[in-house]
């Protein structure tokens, strides 16, 4: 190979590697989607993660309240209720589900609710009734009873449903010991109490 022809071919060489202006426009756009992706679902995942968070101090915060009372009277607990709603807003609050329970142990050591409430007032445990939802029926004493909440939430992604497009349930259970006595009893305004 001659040095002319060899001259020829690295000053084609470099002037084909100098010509690059298009190729940053192109890879910029080969990548656009992948970082557009990435980027609203790490913000639907923060948003998630926040929820879930949310979830958790509300039924800490619930459970707390109701062991530092030695009787909950309705309309307290109401309150109570709606004070832990406005932890998980702005969200949605239509998707959860709140529920507060006493348990006590029967004569064969089996746990039993005490008392139950959720947050529209119903019953959703009858007085009695076997309660199965403990992992362990140890943490409840034989003299005394344990404050359970039962917390669900659906979030439902509001800013990128595309990236996460089924709702996320959260759940999440809190059990505390009265503190103030061996069980907190549930009144109504007559100070009519649970037994």
């Amino acid at each position: 190979m001659s040095t002319e022809m060899r001259n020829r071919f690295l000053n084609g060489w470099k002037d084909l590697q100098s010509c690059t202006s298009g190729l940053a426009a192109t890879e910029f756009a080969l990548l656009l989607p992948v970082l557009v992706i990435l980027f609203f679902g790490l913000v639907e995942a923060s948003n998630a993660m926040t929820v879930n968070r949310k979830v958790a101090i509300s039924s800490n915060t619930l459970a707390d309240l109701a062991a530092q009372s030695d009787e909950l009277r309705i309309s307290e607990m109401d309150d109570l209720f709606e004070g832990v709603m406005t932890i998980v807003e702005p969200n949605d609050p239509t998707g959860l589900q709140l529920t507060l329970v006493s348990v006590i142990l029967d004569d064969d050591d089996d746990p039993i609710v005490h008392w139950s409430r959720d947050h529209t007032g119903a019953t959703p445990y009858a007085q009695g009734a076997s309660y199965t939802n403990l992992s362990d029926d140890d943490v409840v004493s034989d003299i005394g009873s344990i404050i359970v909440v039962e917390m669900t939430y659906t979030y439902t992604p509001s800013l990128t449903g595309h990236f996460i497009s089924s709702p996320i349930v959260f759940n999440r259970q809190s059990i505390r010991w009265p503190r103030l006595t061996n069980r907190v009893q549930l009144c109504d305004d007559a100070n009519n109490c649970t037994t």
